[in-house]
């Protein structure tokens, strides 16, 4: 399969997101094994989840409005099983959806979904912005029926 990296992200020639998804989720895995040393070391709960939400999260969310879109449910499965892994190292193996809104985490499809829907509305207000060019032209929403 042909395969680059371009900014960080893996693009295959059939613009699938399999290869993205495996890298990203073994580089956020590498990661993981210091928040296991971490948690053993007897940090506290919140400042686990400081670290997991400033150096693990991050990598699973790089340029996501740019795949978010056209992930499978099993590549978003992928993800989340990052994530719940995580949350179960911090919260001492307490079932995951007992534990999420304790620790302040939501899915990852979520916030992939917000940050995808920000970045969008930018692009629309920002008439000089580099992409705006691709976008149709405004239409008057009021409507003239009687």
């Amino acid at each position: 399969m042909q395969t680059f990296k371009l900014l960080g992200v893996m693009i295959s020639h059939t613009l699938l997101w399999d290869d993205h998804i495996t890298v990203i989720t073994a580089k956020a895995a590498k990661r993981m094994w210091f928040l296991k040393k971490l948690k053993r070391a007897g940090i506290s709960i919140e400042d686990l989840t400081y670290y997991y939400q400033a150096v693990i999260r991050p990598v699973l969310e790089y340029a996501s409005p740019a795949w978010h879109s056209s992930l499978t449910k099993g590549q978003m499965k992928a993800l989340e099983d990052v994530q719940c892994r995580a949350v179960q190292i911090i919260s001492n193996n307490v079932p995951y959806e007992d534990t999420c809104s304790l620790l302040k985490v939501c899915p990852l499809a979520e916030r992939r979904s917000e940050l995808s829907r920000t970045v969008f509305e930018q692009i629309v207000r920002d008439e000089s912005h580099v992409l705006h060019y691709l976008l149709p032209p405004r239409r008057d929403i009021q409507s003239n029926c009687v």
